[in-house]
């Protein structure tokens, strides 16, 4: 305390880094070994499509997670794959995630949907040992979904715990408790005769509301304020493109992060400033470079290095 101004003195870098690190031991040890889950985004088909789609998937996720055990620090949806940063043991881990794909076959059968879920698993998540992992996985997979909704951006994809992250606009709704949502409603969610979920879930917008389940705030005590996390969010895209890859992942990177890649390129290895003026050859070959090292999408070549959709197509077939 400043004595003469009656004001808390400000903490430095490093008390606000060593702050965080004991925050980090301290969750470890309260919840156990930290995991990050996720299925793979590029050998899944699409599973969720419309916004109910999206919503039950957001409740099946809080409702996993309290029957398995499992805390959830941060979550996303993604069209065909889903991203959980938990706490707990390997076998809540896998635990959550059966009983996540349950409920979706359940909910597709009613719907007149008929997934193939064979892909849809992650036996071996990955254990989180440090604050830094910590960090990265959580801005990992908080950037996921803003990067496939151009509409949105980190702090207002609706279908996951990251857009409360950092963002008090987003902790208004007081929806209901779920214990006093409709019995019908329950069994709709819950899918199974056990309707009990724990005290703290909210329900609102037609789902469990994210920031009623996830231990959002202990996340954000792994970064030293808010500005870094922005910062994380927003930079070092080198470092994700590896995360993508190991995961599987099918985006990582927004036109707006991958043209100053290509621009780069560009200069590096031709001295040419704009990738569009490139001839064919040269742009094939940065457009390799984009595709293997930084997870760029055909279109995403297309649209930043100006290639024809013919050549787009020999360089990447489709799947078929």
């Amino acid at each position: 305390m400043n004595e003469l101004s009656g004001h808390t003195r400000p903490l430095s870098f490093g008390e606000k880094e060593r702050r965080c690190e004991r925050h980090f031991y301290e969750i470890h040890n309260k919840y156990g070994q930290l995991w990050h889950i996720s299925t793979p985004g590029n050998l899944s088909e699409t599973l969720f499509v419309e916004d109910e789609d999206f919503k039950f998937a957001v409740s099946n996720s809080a409702i996993s997670a309290a029957e398995s055990g499992l805390v959830i620090f941060t979550d996303q949806i993604m069209g065909n794959h889903i991203h959980t940063l938990g706490g707990g043991t390997k076998e809540q881990c896998i635990d959550y995630l059966d009983r996540f794909t349950y409920r979706l076959v359940k909910y597709s059968t009613r719907q007149r949907r008929f997934l193939n879920l064979k892909n849809f698993r992650c036996d071996d998540p990955i254990e989180i040992t440090s604050l830094d992992m910590m960090r990265n996985e959580i801005v990992y997979i908080n950037r996921n979904g803003y990067l496939v909704k151009p509409s949105c951006t980190p702090f207002s994809y609706p279908w996951g715990s990251g857009s409360v992250y950092f963002n008090l606009l987003l902790h208004t709704d007081p929806g209901i408790p779920f214990k006093k949502i409709p019995f019908r409603d329950k069994r709709f969610l819950c899918c199974r005769r056990n309707l009990e979920m724990p005290h703290h879930y909210r329900y609102g917008r037609s789902m469990i509301l994210p920031d009623s389940y996830s231990l959002y705030r202990d996340g954000e005590e792994m970064f030293r304020d808010a500005h870094q996390y922005f910062y994380l969010l927003t930079r070092n895209y080198e470092s994700y493109s590896e995360e993508s890859k190991r995961l599987g992942d099918t985006i990582l990177l927004t036109d707006e992060e991958i043209y100053p890649v290509a621009k780069m390129l560009s200069w590096r290895d031709y001295k040419v400033e704009q990738p569009s003026l490139l001839p064919v050859d040269a742009k094939k070959a940065i457009a390799r470079i984009l595709h293997t090292d930084y997870h760029a999408t055909p279109n995403q070549i297309r649209r930043v290095l100006g290639l024809a959709i013919e050549i787009v197509r020999q360089l990447f077939p489709p799947h078929p």
